[in-house]
């Protein structure tokens, strides 16, 4: 018995640890692509089922409680692993990101149904959250360690947030969310900058690039990879926009 507590004991330590030394996270590796298809039938299906239900406000109303009580949850639970194992550092653990502050916007947005919070989020979790989904920075930790299923659940919740909103409560975002959500990330960014003087850290990806490979390695180096994100920022701003933009089209034409 006491030998197969000390096992349970060990493999607990290897799903938390902090000095992962399992196999490292691939991108694009066939437990990456199992995870993004997993987490998009999620979302398909949550989307599926509300949508069908129109007229509970009160399932819909629970719902985004839920959601918003586990993207706080989830938070919390990343900040006390970091706490605990020793891991957290004021130039590194703060929720500062732009997914992180998204997932706070999204906690907000889906409690008090306010729409500029959602048009923020609508911009930066669906092309911020998206994106790092798809190219995690996340080395070393990998399946199964906490930091993966924490990672994916936060970033994916924030999707379903923002999705939900859009397609089940009706929200929808218009031409001048774009250049709500390019001024607000800029003064964000300037807030930012000072905070990374102040802590040594690297929030936004402002001082250099990310460890994991990403769309900021095609941008050239410190400081125009910035211009260029804020560029490709702007460029799928409007590429989210378009499905509006079809529709608001489609209505004048008919």
């Amino acid at each position: 018995m006491y030998i197969y507590s000390e096992q349970v004991v060990n493999k607990m330590n290897n799903y938390f640890t902090p000095d992962y030394n399992g196999e490292p996270f691939e991108l694009f590796s066939t437990t990456h692509i199992i995870t993004i298809i997993v987490l998009a039938l999620i979302n398909f299906f949550i989307i599926f089922h509300y949508k069908k239900k129109k007229e509970e406000e009160k399932l819909k109303k629970r719902f985004r409680y839920i959601l918003a009580l586990f993207l706080l949850l989830n938070e919390t639970a990343y900040t006390t692993w970091s706490v605990v194992t020793g891991d957290w550092t004021p130039g590194y653990s703060l929720p500062l990101h732009l997914c992180d502050m998204a997932m706070f916007f999204s906690v907000i947005m889906l409690i008090s149904k306010n729409y500029f919070l959602y048009e923020i989020t609508y911009f930066w979790g669906l092309g911020g959250s998206l994106q790092t989904l798809i190219t995690p920075d996340l080395y070393p930790y990998s399946f199964p360690h906490f930091i993966y299923f924490n990672f994916f659940f936060a970033h994916s919740a924030v999707v379903t947030a923002v999705l939900f909103m859009t397609l089940v409560e009706g929200f929808r975002p218009f031409k001048k969310s774009i250049l709500k959500a390019v001024i607000f990330t800029n003064i964000y960014m300037v807030i930012i900058s000072a905070v990374n003087i102040l802590t040594g850290g690297n929030y936004l990806f402002l001082c250099h690039k990310p460890n994991s490979p990403s769309v900021i390695d095609y941008l050239g180096p410190w400081p125009w990879y910035i211009l260029g994100l804020e560029i490709v920022g702007i460029a799928i701003m409007c590429i989210l926009y378009m499905p509006f933009f079809i529709k608001d089209l489609k209505s004048l034409d008919s």
